[in-house]
């Protein structure tokens, strides 16, 4: 009896919501960085020189493709990849009768990233893992793709291509700027829910009463132009907006308005860098990429109205809405 498709869409249903973010399984959350991951120990690689053609499986070798799949995403998932390659090795996939490229997408990938960074001296195994991501369909919640360009740039600096490096590192930057487009949204949603909110309150004594002058919000306009300095104006206007309006004097709005700028500027970059691979693309891909310049867009309209090139990017947005109308 054939059982292969009945295993692929199995597992795939039950763990195509996993890795939108990096927490671990009991429930806890725990602050990941996407830049610095952890040394893995090298190890031989798992991943099979050929892909073997499907075969029958009978219920027991479904039951069993599926645990062992199950924990390699759990493992996955906490970025614990000394015992994903254990799983995978224990998997034994080079004599499975189901071919590795019909393992659930998220398991393919826990196995080929971690498979390179026990051997990111060897390119064969780094380019392998490099090809696989290149073409991985998982996008935005499934999987956090900052974190997975960032992987990627590294797999490129380990074989010593420093140009698609540098590329995705700063797709990945631009990824983490544009998921920081609704921090003043967010802030005032928390207000509502709790008006106390430590570091947000709207009646802080650090504001209350005070001299729009004082020493205090010269150590904010001190800060948010540091911020804004180090290429991180979202912080800056996050630390700005956690003053209230009647509170800020022209120093503050001032310095507010060129991160505005600035962060816009930079949405507006990834934006075009978007669109111009949206010319290279034809069918979902194209769709996928419009709509995510579609999506910058809009966040850019609804959350810094003031942006001083506001029209520009309006513009911007009927381009690209006539691009996605287009059959």
């Amino acid at each position: 009896m054939k059982r292969l498709i009945t295993c692929k869409f199995a597992i795939g249903l039950n763990f195509i919501f996993l890795l939108s973010s990096c927490t671990s399984l009991n429930g806890s959350k725990e602050n990941v960085s996407i830049v610095n991951t952890h040394n893995v120990p090298p190890t031989p690689t798992v991943i099979p020189q050929n892909n073997i053609k499907a075969n029958e499986t009978n219920d027991k070798e479904v039951k069993d493709i599926f645990l062992k799949t199950k924990e390699i995403e759990e493992q996955f998932i906490t970025q614990n990849c000394t015992e994903v390659l254990v799983k995978a090795k224990s998997l034994e996939i080079s004599s499975l009768k189901m071919p590795f490229n019909s393992f659930p997408p998220l398991a393919q990938a826990a196995i080929y990233i971690c498979d390179a960074r026990a051997g990111l001296d060897n390119k064969e195994r780094v380019q392998k893992a490099i090809s696989f991501l290149n073409g991985l369909k998982l996008r935005y919640p499934v999987i956090n793709e900052a974190w997975l360009h960032n992987t990627l740039s590294d797999f490129y600096l380990a074989i010593g291509d420093k140009l698609n490096a540098l590329v995705e590192k700063r797709t990945a930057r631009d990824l983490i700027l544009a998921q920081q487009i609704d921090i003043s949204a967010l802030n005032a949603q928390i207000l509502q829910l709790n008006p106390l909110e430590p570091g947000l309150q709207q009646n802080s004594g650090i504001f209350n009463g005070g001299d729009p002058n004082s020493l205090n919000l010269e150590q904010i306009a001190t800060n948010a132009t540091q911020m804004l300095n180090n290429d991180s104006p979202e912080q800056a206007i996050a630390l700005i907006d956690a003053v209230p309006h009647d509170k800020r004097n022209d120093t503050l709005k001032r310095i507010r308005s060129d991160a505005v700028n600035a962060l816009v500027m930079n949405l507006r970059f990834k934006v075009r860098t978007l669109f111009v691979r949206s010319t290279q693309q034809t069918g979902a891909p194209r769709k996928e990429t419009l709509t995510q310049c579609k999506q910058i867009l809009e966040g850019i309209i609804k959350s810094y109205p003031e942006y001083s090139d506001m029209s520009a990017v309006q513009n911007n947005l009927k381009q690209v809405q006539r691009e996605l109308a287009k059959p």
